[in-house]
């Protein structure tokens, strides 16, 4: 009951049940630390917090802007993160790009990767987190996204081991890698308004679309470049848009790569494809 008037604003604005319920929640636990059992246990909400909480929910359900960018937090493979506007919200399918990675990480000693287009950096620190043999370096073109991974790289005590830095692709990039990882702009200019209001209006543009028809601009600027920045037999991982992997795997084969990796989300779309050089 103590969820209801919240979700309730919810169901005014037609968002889904499911989806009003989870964002309280999410609220809940990201504002003040509260869980469903300390409800249970007879916890309430002081008047600053009852506030606090109707201002977010307010915001969220007059504007459609994500509620983890309102809060400035999302969770990631089951860990916090900072976000803004400067960043994309991390998503589940990029938690199946991290789960691949990982695996293959285990087969290399002492593996060094290399991340393009960080973003808030939960790629990296989680991978670095789960793996203690793993070094990376991390880039972006966005200094803002620059200082929110290094501020996530601060709050999970690891900015001290992760290279943070401003670089357009390789352009910065001086040494080599097992693993090349990204989740590059995939959606093509022209399918804009087809996207959320959450998407099209409030997540960074320049870590969303690609300017030609299919949206594969950027893995084949990242593999047709990455030769010169893999060690021998190294990887690249990518996250994949729908519909995209014929074209990026054709991209693979024809800069003699092998396929060794797909894997798909719920939904049964293919969404993370890792190649061997």
């Amino acid at each position: 009951m103590y969820r209801k008037p919240y979700i309730d604003a919810y169901l005014k604005y037609n968002f889904p049940f499911d989806e009003a319920k989870a964002e309280v929640d999410f609220a809940l636990d990201t504002l003040f630390n509260y869980t469903y059992k300390d409800f249970m246990l007879g916890k309430t909400l002081k008047d600053w917090q009852i506030s606090k909480l109707w201002k977010v929910i307010k915001e969220r359900v007059t504007t459609h802007k994500p509620i983890q960018q309102i809060i400035g937090m999302a969770y990631f493979c089951g860990r916090k993160f900072f976000v803004d506007d400067s960043t994309l919200v991390p998503r589940p399918e990029t938690e199946i790009l991290v789960k691949d990675v990982l695996e293959i990480s285990k087969e290399i000693e002492n593996p060094n990767i290399l991340d393009i287009g960080t973003g808030s950096g939960c790629i990296p620190i989680t991978l670095m987190l789960e793996n203690k043999f793993i070094s990376a370096d991390s880039v972006d073109i966005s200094l803002n996204a620059i200082e929110m991974a290094k501020k996530n790289a601060l709050f999970h005590n690891i900015l001290n081991n992760l290279n943070i830095f401003k670089s357009d692709l390789f352009e910065n990039i001086n040494k080599s890698y097992n693993i090349i990882v990204s989740n590059p702009p995939y959606i093509p200019l022209k399918d804009k308004e087809t996207l959320q209001t959450e998407v099209k209006d409030f997540e960074p543009a320049n870590a969303l679309f690609t300017n030609d028809e299919l949206g594969i601009e950027y893995y084949k600027k990242i593999i047709e470049q990455a030769e010169n920045y893999l060690t021998e037999n190294g990887y690249i991982a990518f996250e994949l848009g729908i519909n995209q992997i014929e074209a990026v795997a054709s991209i693979f084969k024809q800069n003699n790569y092998k396929v060794i990796n797909i894997d798909k989300d719920l939904n049964s779309i293919e969404r993370v494809i890792i190649a061997r050089k």
